[in-house]
């Protein structure tokens, strides 16, 4: 990648996360303006989304807003990202070739699976009402891809298994199974 081509990607990521910042900051971020902010994020076609350098910054920006702002908009956002990590399994990563991508970097799909999860934890933590449906959620798709890897031939030909995100997701979920547990003592106390 030149030099160019990281500065703007730099520069691009920086715009976009100072707009959700800047957002986040009002008392009331005003719906059209954070709308702007999703129309930079992926859209489901046809059962997929594509996901490219731009989008994937777009994306973790609406998140970056939305738990900043105290959850301004949440009914808007958190459906949109919900249908994200549904459409996890069937993502087309679009990857920038980098001359600076070593063997120490994760993979694209394990970097922003890692946020989007992250993110929608955030907001579980802070939405008791929402709670229960990001994690049935996030129960969900780690099932839809255990079962992709348990049966590959099943799975779509042209993608490869998605084994990095599955690694992320049992990470995370012996995490939210050992802070229910947790939880659950608390509560018996």
């Amino acid at each position: 990648m030149s030099v160019s081509a990281a500065e703007s990607r730099g520069f691009y990521f920086n715009t976009v996360l100072s707009l959700a910042r800047s957002l986040a900051a009002h008392r009331q971020a005003p719906l059209e303006k954070v709308q702007k902010l999703q129309c930079m994020c992926p859209v489901d076609f046809r059962g997929v989304f594509q996901l490219d350098e731009r989008r994937r910054d777009a994306v973790i920006a609406l998140g970056i807003f939305l738990v900043e702002s105290n959850l301004q908009h949440k009914d808007a956002i958190v459906p949109y990202l919900l249908g994200l990590l549904k459409g996890l399994p069937k993502v087309q990563w679009i990857e920038e070739t980098s001359e600076h991508k070593g063997r120490d970097t994760l993979p694209v799909a394990e970097n922003f699976s890692f946020c989007l999860v992250t993110l929608l934890s955030d907001v579980a933590q802070r939405d008791e009402n929402l709670r229960a449906q990001i994690l049935e959620a996030l129960m969900d798709i780690m099932q839809v891809l255990q079962d992709v890897c348990r049966n590959p031939e099943a799975h779509d030909k042209g993608t490869p298994p998605p084994t990095p995100v599955l690694l992320f997701f049992s990470y995370k979920l012996r995490e939210v199974t050992l802070t229910k547990k947790v939880t659950n003592k608390i509560e018996k106390k």
